[in-house]
């Protein structure tokens, strides 16, 4: 019966959403808040997405489909702030990983070892949160090396901050 309860409570959630489509534009300037805070702190390091070190803003596309479903989509299961932080975690993790195997197994057998691997542990560990996909496989395609890892952690605490902030004082709708 607990299964019952739990996806009665999931169709509130989603008529709720839908009932206040009305509000997107608060989730919207929410979106682009947290983008544009994220950019001003990385420049802030700087670290200039667009010409410093060019496969940032690569790794940065990522984190504009991550503020999209954290903000847009608040009530999915890949918007909570854990699965988003984990599934992070382990795309860079394995993408550094990937970008360092590259070298001795080919370019080929790496990307695949990554895309493999991410979406293997991801889908375990109940943290599925899609563009970490996306990231990890960045990091192969552009050899990322250990300045990316500080893109991706700088990204992932500034939208969490906001996420959690966001939550806490009940703004999405």
């Amino acid at each position: 019966m607990k299964l019952f309860e739990e996806f009665d409570h999931a169709i509130y959630r989603r008529a709720r959403h839908r009932k206040n489509r009305k509000h997107i534009l608060i989730p919207t300037i929410l979106t682009t808040f947290a983008l544009l805070i994220l950019i001003a702190a990385l420049e802030g390091v700087n670290l200039d997405l667009r010409n410093n070190v060019g496969y940032s803003a690569i790794i940065f596309t990522s984190f504009a489909s991550s503020a999209f479903i954290l903000f847009i989509t608040p009530y999915a299961r890949s918007s909570s702030v854990r699965r988003f932080v984990v599934s992070y975690a382990i795309g860079a993790v394995f993408g550094e990983l990937g970008y360092l195997l590259s070298g001795t197994i080919g370019f080929y057998a790496s990307a695949a070892f990554v895309v493999f691997f991410v979406a293997l542990i991801l889908f375990e560990t109940d943290n599925a949160h899609p563009p970490a996909i996306g990231l990890a496989f960045a990091f192969v395609i552009f050899q990322v090396d250990y300045a990316g890892l500080f893109v991706v952690v700088a990204g992932v605490v500034v939208l969490a901050l906001i996420k959690v902030a966001i939550e806490k004082l009940q703004i999405n709708p």
